[in-house]
């Protein structure tokens, strides 16, 4: 997640409430979906985990490895929205105003996503050698990575949301009072 503070003249930034309110409702239901998705590939991944099977063991970890695959291309769409529209309309808003800079704030959501993906990163690396002769251990091993890139992505979320959320509700509230 790179973000681009540069001016930004367009889509959300029109001062429109109507764009803001879409990006809010997108911004919900993208990272719903992209939830719905952690939860799959997390009980998965614990099936991985408790499977006494190797085969079985197997098979969960090739389907893993579709989903994840799946999952970082719809993150990396998501994300680059952000990037490129909201993020960038949030930070030059608040720029303008004298309160403290939220710039930090997103550095933190930067790092909490790139530790994410870097677990996932760490699943699909142990998987590529994934054969029946391999032990538990490390099929175990690998799919407690991507348990553990589950709850950090799904706590970026939240920490997005109450980020965010209360950043739109202030501009929306501020374009009301100019335009009332």
């Amino acid at each position: 997640m790179v973000i681009h503070s540069t001016s930004y003249n367009s889509g959300i930034a029109s001062s429109n409430p109507d764009d803001l309110a879409f990006a809010t409702d997108r911004l919900r239901v993208e990272h719903e979906e992209l939830r719905e998705k952690l939860r799959t590939i997390e009980t998965s991944a614990k099936e991985v985990i408790l499977s006494d099977d190797s085969v079985k063991g197997m098979q969960l970890v090739q389907d893993l490895r579709i989903q994840t695959a799946q999952f970082v291309e719809e993150l990396e769409r998501h994300s680059e929205w952000e990037e490129q529209e909201l993020f960038p309309f949030l930070l030059t808003y608040f720029q303008r105003q004298s309160t403290p800079s939220i710039m930090p704030s997103f550095w933190v959501l930067e790092k909490d996503h790139q530790l994410g993906m870097s677990f996932i990163q760490s699943f699909q690396e142990a998987i590529i050698e994934v054969t029946p002769l391999v032990v538990k251990k490390r099929l175990t091993e690998a799919a407690s990575n991507l348990v553990q890139a589950c709850l950090i992505l799904n706590d970026h979320f939240t920490m997005e949301e109450q980020l965010v959320f209360p950043l739109t509700e202030k501009v929306l509230t501020d374009l009301e009072s100019f335009f009332s």
